[in-house]
């Protein structure tokens, strides 16, 4: 099971993410180790994808009120950890961002649509219990609903999570985290998580778009 009891995995689990937060600062703000980092030193997850998952823990921290942290994963992209519920959720990630030098990706909506689209034609046992991550920048201005029209029913993921880099400066940085379920009807929900410069605190707000 992908959707399994925590008490049966054996992983290193983030235990505070306030802590995990000032270990990312060097990483985030040397973007060539989101780019291209390796593992992280006794933690089998990539920079990017660590700290994707550590973005979304802290919307659905905020969503739901419940104590979410995440876990590494030597066998894929890490699990999201509902502790209170013992629950780990298995998350399968894919870029989009405007790397390696020279990658041409299409802006807006249609950047975020292609890399869902790459995960999606895996087929549905691939996608089964998974939550789907999207990490990507350079896309600009792009509809949430457009990218949910296109998706609506055609892949089995158990969530999809599109995390994007709005900003970045001396002042901090900040993302938008949405959450695509089909259950949800017509509705996704986007929050923004901003950072501050230290790296020693955080603030989400909902973006509605």
């Amino acid at each position: 099971m992908l959707i399994t009891e925590l008490t049966s995995l054996n992983h290193k689990l983030v235990k505070d993410l306030r802590i995990a937060l000032k270990d990312f600062e060097p990483m985030v703000k040397n973007p060539q180790f989101l780019w291209n980092g390796r593992e992280i030193k006794n933690f089998s997850l990539r920079p990017r994808e660590a700290w994707a998952n550590w973005l979304i823990c802290a919307v659905l921290r905020k969503m739901h009120g419940r104590e979410i942290t995440f876990m590494e994963d030597d066998a894929g992209d890490g699990f999201i950890v509902d502790k209170d519920l013992k629950l780990a959720f298995q998350t399968e990630h894919v870029s989009a961002l405007d790397v390696p030098k020279g990658r041409r990706l299409p802006g807006g909506e249609q950047r975020i649509i292609d890399a869902i689209n790459l995960k999606i034609e895996r087929g549905d046992d691939y996608a089964r219990e998974k939550l789907l991550v999207v990490f990507f920048d350079g896309a600009g201005q792009f509809f949430r609903s457009k990218v949910r029209e296109s998706i609506f029913g055609k892949h089995n993921f158990e969530a999809v999570f599109c995390v994007g880099l709005l900003d970045s400066g001396a002042s901090g940085y900040s993302y938008s985290v949405t959450e695509f379920r089909d259950s949800f009807g017509d509705q996704s929900v986007t929050h923004k998580v901003e950072v501050n410069g230290d790296f020693t605190d955080w603030q989400i707000t909902q973006i509605m778009q």
